[in-house]
């Protein structure tokens, strides 16, 4: 009997090893099973990958989570310490939100190589940070990045599915063909998930009517949800539509002024420079060293006039002016604003020629999903090498 046992346990004991690491390594890959609480739990237990993972679901809202860029940081410092490309990936992330373009750029040099290895091997988070870094660092390659976020979606992941389904409603010229059926259905899917760039972005489609008819009262409702998670852009929006009672909702100033002062707060650009229009106070509600006067144009205004100055139609064209226009918005936020500092960047026109400078502001058009910004970026991608 004491052999039997023996025995038992000296072929039993690596079995039962065997299968511990099995479970341990099952663990070290996300899956659609796995819930945010898991995530947490495995971050705090000392698991890079999911340190990381959690850094990215901190900054984009995924599955639930506030938006919380401190915490996001934290988690992928530890992450990239521990030399996981997560980590560095969405300290990239964060960087290039902060406009300091050098430092994105060391992060996902770091992060690339390791990615495309575990993007290789079948993970659907490690495809979609490829196609991001594809997308969006030059030299880019959208064919390859389109294609990793169809990858990642056809598994499950929910951020791939909410931008794979944005691109879907506009299209891409010459890349990706327009089909509001599938965009609509990509970010249903994702929205089940508790997916924060999907519900801000099903809101902003039924705000503008693309890919389903247009309704200001959904749009509000998924613009809300978006802005309960803490995302600045929401906030922004919806600040703006309340205080201008556009899109058939009545005015309310004092909530729309709050909604402002949140976004403004976390560095919103946009949301600083409409609450110094309207109110004469700065973002952190100190009064500026100059007050705009009460009847300043508005942001698509301004806009208009920075196209207008660059293009010289409608007024005398000025390189100079139309730069100082589109600058801020771009910093702010604005895609289109992004698009015309990076063409300004390469041309010198209004402002010194920098070709690093031009690419990374072309980049950050193209991630928001400025189709012209795409195709500049792959006509003259030999010129960015």
């Amino acid at each position: 009997m004491k052999l039997f046992f023996f025995v038992f346990i000296k072929y039993l004991l690596p079995f039962i090893s065997f299968i511990g690491v099995l479970h341990s390594e099952s663990l070290e890959k996300w899956t659609p099973a796995v819930p945010y609480g898991k995530v947490v739990e495995l971050a705090k237990d000392g698991s890079p990958y999911f340190q990381g993972l959690l850094g990215i679901y901190l900054r984009s809202g995924e599955s639930g989570c506030s938006v919380n860029i401190d915490l996001s940081r934290q988690w992928s410092e530890v992450s990239f310490k521990n030399a996981h490309p997560f980590g560095s990936y969405n300290l990239a992330n964060i960087a290039m939100l902060e406009g300091d373009f050098a430092k994105a750029t060391q992060y996902y040099q770091d992060a690339a190589l390791l990615l495309q290895r575990k993007a290789s091997d079948g993970d659907s988070i490690a495809m979609y940070c490829m196609g991001e870094i594809d997308f969006q660092v030059i030299p880019t390659n959208i064919p390859r990045a389109l294609d990793w976020f169809k990858k990642s979606s056809g598994l499950g992941y929910p951020q791939a599915q909410a931008t794979l389904g944005a691109l879907y409603l506009k299209g891409l010229p010459g890349l990706l063909p327009r089909n509001t059926k599938l965009g609509i259905s990509l970010l249903s899917e994702a929205v089940r998930a508790k997916s924060l760039t999907a519900r801000f972005n099903l809101g902003m489609a039924y705000l503008s009517g693309d890919g389903v008819p247009k309704d200001s009262k959904k749009a509000v409702q998924w613009l809300r949800v978006a802005e309960g998670q803490n995302f600045a852009e929401a906030q922004y929006t919806l600040g703006v539509l309340l205080i201008e009672g556009k899109e058939g909702l009545a005015k309310s100033t004092i909530e729309g002024l709050a909604f402002l002062q949140k976004a403004a707060n976390k560095g919103h650009q946009l949301a600083a420079r409409y609450l110094e229009k309207r109110q004469g106070i700065s973002s952190n509600g100190s009064m500026p060293l100059v007050v705009a006067s009460s009847n300043s144009e508005n942001d698509e205004d301004r806009l208009e006039e920075a196209k207008k100055s660059y293009t010289g139609v409608g007024l005398k064209k000025d390189y100079s002016k139309a730069f100082a226009l589109f600058y801020p918005m771009a910093k702010g936020g604005n895609a289109e604003a992004a698009r015309f500092v990076g063409l300004m960047k390469f041309s010198g026109k209004g402002t010194s020629k920098n070709m690093k400078e031009a690419r990374q502001w072309l980049s950050v058009a193209a991630q928001k999903g400025d189709s012209t910004a795409i195709e500049l970026l792959a006509k003259y991608k030999t010129l960015f090498q």
